[in-house]
């Protein structure tokens, strides 16, 4: 290859070398004949060959290299060009950019996450909060009452390194990518719903009588072991169907008592209103409240909902399930627009009332004396408007900081809520790590105490977690690059070939419905997000920057021919490529964790394929210090705005990794039985199974998966903490098998039988 790359030789990417006898590309016309004398002194100069054929490697300078050449009478693709990126615009992500980009939505409300070059403080937070207050405030129109009222961008929350700020307009998100600290800018990344509808043909649901018998909960139950005396929390993005039961709290069923009801979403709007909910007779909530409740018919029940976009109030409710936490951020900012806003309106007040006193003080009836008497009661009433509604804001503050503040003392945390991609995988984002020190678990056994003078410290939640339904959309596993060109084989020599394809190097996508059919093609104008994740090794006495040491790049191409009926059908077209270097997610002295991106929408139906690229750039001057760098990345696949999600058709091994927070070791991740399902903590950890368990995952309800499963878990490992089971290594201290079947072990059965 290197002989043809001196006159001007292109090779294509992807096609089938057949035993690597065939060598496919372009090269200038001018330089066709060439490629019938002997290569191996091509170019050549006035005199000689550039190159003495015996600095050639074998069997190249013993042999003449070309035996055939073959003209095709169709042109190859053009090289693709990425679309220029002024550098300014390389912090944004490509979502972004396009909303940036488009002069009607650029001056719309719009919330984002900022990626920072470390972990941030309270001080942090409270100093990029007052910037925010007083350099990002300005008299709009209030999005409920539709009255001018003075507003300003504010901090919703601050995770780790990512930020989540909401801006009166996408131009100011411009403004802030010159604040010092910022790495990356994105639209937040929504969590991935772990419960749906069934497939088309899938078997009915189980009864619930069936499933409390298969689990033996039935026979807990009828002993008196129905989690009296313990709280769940459900986690969800919906709960419809909820209803005002009398004497306070909500219904979720017919029968049953009340369940408290929680809506963080109110923590988002600068008047403390919940979000729409949206209009479904069910939700993935809803199924999993009620699967809790079937669990563990007697515990008390709260349901929390939050925005699917928002990450950080899931850790949020984390830590108030614990007792750590005072204010959130978002409840923070709250307080301190209110604050902004009632000494506006003490001001204004003042104006209005010195106004309104001086224009009756002359009460004759000629024009402009009565226009100013009118005009001075319409801005009197109206500031009266302004007051009560923020009055009334006040109060739902107080309200919904009370209701928060209640979640302390929560025995088991159920969370149906998972992130694949946009947060650290492989255990170590901030949430992982909080429910690995903060919740029961094998991870931390709780000290016991002796002491008859110092208090008891209150026992850890159980915080039980769905694991990530997107089986098929992920791809993990080692970075294995055999014959050294710089790209990554999915699948390693032992596994066979998919039926028409030819190779290890390419992934093809395809199309998971709604009903779960699959479909070998991408429609036109689908717009699909590819996200690789990896963590890198550093020396921190060799390595002194933050930038990727083997960047990797995601390159998309497009089957031109799959049937072979004009041209040969392994012929690829480049679509599409990432924009800008990877960005970093985690920067620590001895590893990093980055994240690339690349998105595209399907020029038209047919057959895409992804290839992964990277090669260590750290030089290390000199021989001795070089060593080997291995990088296990992990893909993530989908669809932005369109329903079902695209699929790896050709390599998707299930070891990918159970998404964010279900790879945490505390975490006590949940899946359906029955059911095809990711599988570890991710590729970068060995020896962590997961899921932890298996169990139903429909309950008698029209959803199923694994969010409900986690929910009809967690209500029965609350029913055997009521009976006395420790939360601190729950899974062991009672037998149930790691990786097994949820069931009530019966020796557990037998020893805590009742009456």
């Amino acid at each position: 290859m290197a002989q043809l790359a001196r006159i001007g030789f292109r090779e294509l990417v992807g096609y089938d070398p057949q035993g690597f006898t065939i060598v496919r590309g372009d090269l200038p016309a001018g330089n066709l004949l060439r490629l019938l004398k002997d290569l191996r002194n091509e170019p050549s100069g006035w005199f000689a060959a550039e190159g003495e054929p015996v600095e050639l490697p074998a069997p190249l300078r013993d042999v003449v290299p070309v035996r055939l050449v073959q003209v095709l009478p169709v042109t190859d693709p053009p090289p693709f060009a990425a679309p220029p990126v002024a550098p300014n615009r390389a912090v944004f992500a490509p979502d972004l950019r396009a909303i940036l980009d488009d002069k009607a939505g650029a001056g719309q409300p719009l919330r984002v996450e900022v990626i920072t070059d470390r972990p941030l403080t309270g001080t942090d937070v409270d100093r990029i909060r007052s910037t925010l207050l007083t350099t990002y405030s300005r008299v709009a129109p209030n999005p409920v009452t539709k009255r001018n009222e003075l507003q300003a961008a504010t901090v919703e929350g601050a995770v780790g390194t990512v930020l989540t700020l909401r801006f009166l307009s996408a131009l100011d998100v411009e403004r802030f990518a010159a604040e010092s600290g910022v790495v990356y800018i994105r639209l937040p990344r929504p969590a991935t719903e772990t419960a749906g509808a069934p497939p088309a043909g899938a078997p009915a649901a189980t009864a619930p009588a069936a499933a409390l018998s298969a689990t033996k909960l039935a026979d807990f139950h009828q002993r008196g072991n129905r989690g009296k005396g313990t709280k769940v929390v459900v986690i969800a993005t919906e709960f419809p169907g909820l209803k005002a039961a009398e004497g306070g709290g909500y219904t979720l069923d017919a029968a049953g008592p009340p369940v408290a009801f929680l809506d963080l979403t109110a923590e988002l709007s600068p008047d403390l209103l919940p979000a729409p909910t949206a209009d479904a007779a069910q939700s993935v909530g809803t199924a999993a409240a009620r699967a809790a409740r079937l669990a563990a018919p007697d515990a008390s029940l709260v349901l929390v909902r939050v925005n699917p976009a928002s990450y950080f109030q899931v850790v949020s409710v984390a830590r108030f399930a614990r007792g750590d936490a005072v204010f959130s951020e978002a409840m923070q900012s709250r307080i301190a627009e209110l604050t902004v806003r009632t000494e506006d309106l003490k001001r204004r007040n003042t104006e209005a009332v010195a106004e309104y006193q001086e224009a009756f003080r002359n009460t004759s009836d000629d024009d402009a004396p009565r226009t100013r008497r009118e005009a001075a009661t319409k801005a009197l009433n109206d500031l009266l408007l302004e007051e009560r509604d923020t009055s009334a804001a006040i109060a739902r503050s107080t309200a919904l900081q009370r209701a928060t503040e209640g979640l302390a003392g929560a025995t088991v945390v159920v969370n149906t809520l998972v992130w694949d991609a946009g947060f650290p995988m492989d255990g170590l984002s901030t949430l992982s790590q909080y429910v690995d020190t903060g919740y029961a678990g094998d991870a931390v056994v709780e000290p016991v105490s002796r002491s008859a003078t110092r208090p008891r410290l209150a026992a850890r939640p159980l915080w039980v977690q769905a694991a990530s339904p997107s089986i098929g959309s992920v791809w993990g596993g080692p970075f294995v690059d055999a014959n050294g060109n710089g790209r990554s084989e999915f699948a390693p020599p032992g596994v066979p070939l998919p039926k028409g394809e030819w190779n290890r190097e390419l992934n093809f996508l395809a199309t998971r419905g709604a009903d779960g059919t699959v479909t070998p093609t991408l429609k036109s104008g689908t717009k699909v997000r590819l996200t690789v994740q990896w963590r890198e090794t550093h020396d921190p006495t060799a390595y002194g920057g933050t930038a990727a040491v083997f960047p990797l790049t995601v390159r998309v191409f497009q089957q031109l021919d799959p049937e072979g009926k004009t041209r040969a059908s392994d012929e690829l077209k480049e679509v599409a490529r990432p924009v800008g270097g990877p960005y970093r997610l985690v920067a620590e002295p001895t590893y990093g964790i980055y994240e690339q991106v690349v998105e595209f929408a399907a020029p038209e139906d047919g057959r895409y394929a992804i290839m992964l690229e990277g090669r260590e750039l750290y030089d290390p001057r000199l021989p001795a210090l070089r060593r080997e760098l291995q990088v296990n990345p992990r893909i993530f696949a989908e669809f932005v705005g369109a329903p079902g999600r695209p699929v790896f058709a050709s390599f998707a091994p299930a070891a990918g990794g159970v998404g964010v927070p279900a790879d945490a070791r505390s975490a006590v991740t949940v899946a359906a039985a029955g059911e095809p399902q990711l599988l570890g903590a991710g590729p970068g950890v060995a020896l962590l199974p997961k899921p932890d368990l298996f169990t139903d995952g429909s309950v008698g309800g029209s959803l199923r998966g694994n969010g409900v499963a986690a929910g009809f878990a967690g209500g029965g490992l609350a029913a055997l903490i009521g009976s006395g089971a420790p939360a601190s290594d729950l899974l062991r201290a009672i037998g149930l098998p790691r990786g097994g079947v949820f069931a009530v072990p019966d020796g557990w059965l037998r020893l805590r039988g009742g009456p």
